[in-house]
């Protein structure tokens, strides 16, 4: 006589129908961990912030959210760690990780434009060699030792080498930035009686003259003053105040986007975008960037874009961008994310994988396109954890696990279901999962105790009526709820009667019956609980139990 025995338990497969999946799979796997092929609980989450909001950021023990859904957090990993921000204040914003964490934000980069200097010579000018003509420049220097683009060049004047300039008109006060320090720079022609001295550049270099504490409005420079290094920051300019999705893309520079442009920064120098670093024309709207240490992904309304991000690279146009032929456009910015170097993001036909220049949707294994519309892709929250894709909507919550490379099949047997419906995800640095929920941060599968598990094993068609009067669980000394109902369907009717067939407690690893005389064609088994299930049996009798 037929018997079951179920010694592996999968996931589900929604594209499937129920009575159609592999003798392992489910209807239904909610909050279970089948990683070692047996009904295994999820701990419960772990409290670790009062705080949340809609995009959060976890490094150890700091904790960063914004109401902003679109806010953007990346860790600086030099000497001095630093986090840069944007989308959290009216512009991008930089701080020591130490005082990142109590949401102690300084403002990324400097003013444009500085105004000129103005430079005044006091003493009488005389027809001699020790006429010359110079030009000031001064730069700003904020708390972390960055320095911003020169101003503008006061106006050219002649003075004696041997006497002293005022100079004045030196910055006091910037409100929304940490300037620590100016430093002034100065550009000498040599002249003869007034003339221009032979084989003297037609441009002098603006050398270092001193650095003086910012708030000092006017300087004296005195004369025989021995001149430093030249100013070499005239091509810094600050992120734009609108700039998107800061990224630090582990190669020294960071990137970000502004309206239809990519931004990236001089390598190591956080506050300088340079002109010569900025990338656009692509076929679509930028919408979201992420960035690795070899590849740059720019999701756009149409095409995804990669930009290759690993060899040193200080020229304008010298990196290699890659647009994909095929229209991707981006539907949930929440949902986009790294992992091994791959980027996933959701759009309307599935969840994509992009790896380099190539593209595969992932999900056309696990849902048709309107089975995908149904779990509203576009609100979708997602991030990678321990290879496993974790997706939320206001109407599900999945996770799967991704291939370790494009070329791979996705595994259906591994996609479950959780209950946490949180408002932003975070994988850290240290590979644990953290998300958002209306009362703070929770550590996911981090607590002292264990989640109830839920599955419904596949719908298990009999060649016959016949009646399974027995089961057992193989399983440790949890409590386990098991529940077999059975289907029948009469010739006129177009519904399914059902019959519970056995709704009990189980506690052990005994054999159990099922209700007597009843029989079907089809029928399921649901089991929750705590406890780990290791196995599974069910027969028409107990004697055929004892011969599995």
């Amino acid at each position: 006589m037929p018997s079951i025995k179920l010694t592996q338990f999968g996931g589900i497969a929604p594209r499937q129908r129920p009575n159609n999946l592999h003798q392992a799979m489910a209807q239904v796997a909610e909050d279970v961990d089948l990683s070692r092929g047996t009904l295994r609980p999820w701990r419960t989450d772990k409290k670790v912030s009062d705080k949340t909001g809609n995009s959060i950021f976890v490094d150890k023990c700091c904790y960063l959210a914004s109401d902003n859904c679109q806010a953007s957090f990346s860790r600086i990993d030099t000497d001095c760690c630093y986090i840069v921000a944007s989308s959290v204040k009216d512009y991008p914003v930089i701080q020591r990780k130490e005082n990142a964490c109590n949401d102690n934000w300084n403002r990324l980069g400097f003013p444009v434009e500085l105004n000129a200097p103005n430079a005044q010579f006091l003493g009488a000018l005389s027809q001699d060699f020790n006429q010359e003509l110079r030009q000031y420049i001064y730069t700003l220097v904020d708390e972390f030792g960055f320095e911003s683009a020169p101003s503008l060049p006061s106006t050219p004047i002649y003075v004696h080498n041997d006497q002293s300039v005022v100079i004045s008109g030196l910055p006091t006060s910037f409100p929304t930035y940490s300037i620590e320090k100016v430093r002034l720079y100065c550009a000498v022609t040599q002249l003869d009686y007034g003339e221009q001295v032979k084989d003297q550049n037609a441009e002098a270099h603006f050398l270092l003259v001193d650095e003086v504490s910012f708030g000092t409005g006017s300087y004296v420079h005195q004369a025989h003053t021995v001149y430093g290094e030249e100013c070499l920051t005239e091509e810094y300019e600050p992120p734009h105040e609108c700039m998107t999705d800061l990224q630090y893309c582990g190669n020294g520079q960071l990137g970000g986007l502004v309206g239809t442009e990519l931004w990236l920064s001089e390598p190591l120098k956080p506050h300088a975008f340079p002109e010569a670093y900025r990338y656009g024309h692509f076929n679509g709207k930028p919408i979201r960037f992420l960035c690795g240490e070899r590849a740059g992904y720019i999701l756009t309304d149409e095409y995804p874009v990669v930009i290759e991000m690993e060899s040193p690279c200080q020229s304008q146009g010298c990196r290699s961008i890659t647009q994909l032929e095929e229209p991707l456009p981006i539907i949930s910015y929440q949902s986009a994310c790294l992992y091994n170097g791959a980027c996933f993001y959701a759009t309307k036909d599935g969840l994509v994988m992009l790896a380099g220049n190539q593209a595969k949707v992932m999900t056309t294994a696990l849902y048709t396109k309107d089975q995908w519309q149904a779990l509203a892709p576009w609100q979708m929250i997602g991030v990678v954890h321990d290879g496993y894709y974790f997706g939320f909507t206001d109407r599900i919550s999945i996770r799967f696990k991704v291939p370790d490379s494009i070329h791979e099949e996705v595994q259906i047997e591994q996609l479950t279901t959780l209950t946490i419906k949180p408002k932003a995800v975070y994988r850290s640095d240290q590979d644990e999962l953290f998300f958002a929920a209306d009362d703070g941060i929770y550590q996911w599968n981090a607590g002292d105790n264990w989640k109830t598990f839920r599955w419904r094993g596949r719908l298990h068609n009999l060649p016959q009526y016949m009646a399974m009067t027995a089961y057992k669980v193989v399983q440790d000394y949890e409590p386990n709820h098991v529940k077999h109902i059975g289907y029948k369907r009469h010739r006129s009717e177009m519904v399914q009667d059902t019959v519970v067939l056995g709704d009990k407690t189980v506690i052990d690893s005994h054999p159990h019956r099922l209700k007597a005389g009843y029989a079907t064609l089809f029928f399921d088994v649901e089991i929750t609980g705590k406890g780990e299930v290791w196995e599974y049996h069910i027969a028409t009798s107990v004697a055929e139990l004892g011969t599995e």
